[in-house]
């Protein structure tokens, strides 16, 4: 279980994030939602531990984690994170470094790649490079993966075909999921329920 408890955090000494609060069960994928600048990419960053919070903490499976970045919590964001000089094979086997508990193969075929291994990040479409970057981040075998507006630029129909899958992921690899979007009909297919900032 991950708790996210009284987070307060701010820029300039003007408060944005006060005494956020909420708990993810294991397994469980929910939405956080809010308008544009209400803080939510910096909260990701804040659970994932690359910003620390002025005040409050991050727990994770009842160690705090706050302020600590680890593979235990992935963070994918906007921005491709994808390596332009390596193959959609080898960059899976890049986030592997070595844990044979999950297959390149199986992680490419989960995310249906099938047939993609040797493309390169240029050669992907952009609902592609978002597949991509799921199969990596689930290579870490992270406890709390986080998207943040992943898929926002995305077209409509792309990005509920992507959303669908990733239910279908989520539910094969029991993976715990919190999906940040400004939209929440974009949840619609996917959270169970919705945390809004």
């Amino acid at each position: 279980m991950i708790s996210i408890k009284n987070i307060n955090y701010g820029y300039n000494n003007k408060p944005l994030l006060r005494d956020i609060s909420f708990d993810i069960k294991q397994g469980e994928c929910i939405g956080l939602t809010g308008p544009s600048g209400c803080g939510k990419s910096t909260l990701a960053r804040i659970i994932s531990g690359y910003i620390q919070p002025w005040l409050g903490s991050v727990i994770l499976n009842q160690e705090i984690v706050t302020g600590k970045p680890s593979r235990n919590i992935f963070l994918v964001n906007q921005e491709n994170d994808l390596f332009p000089w390596q193959n959609v094979k080898d960059q899976i086997s890049f986030a592997l470094r070595g844990d044979n508990s999950r297959n390149v193969e199986d992680l490419i075929k989960l995310v249906k790649l099938n047939g993609c291994e040797k493309l390169y990040p240029s050669q992907l479409s952009g609902g592609m490079k978002r597949r991509l970057s799921i199969a990596r981040a689930l290579a870490v075998n992270p406890k709390l993966l986080i998207f943040d507006e992943s898929f926002s630029f995305l077209d409509t129909k792309s990005k509920l075909s992507l959303y669908q899958d990733l239910k279908e992921i989520w539910i094969k690899t029991k993976t715990t999921i919190m999906v940040i979007t400004h939209d929440s009909r974009d949840l619609d297919v996917l959270a169970q329920r919705e945390v809004k900032l």
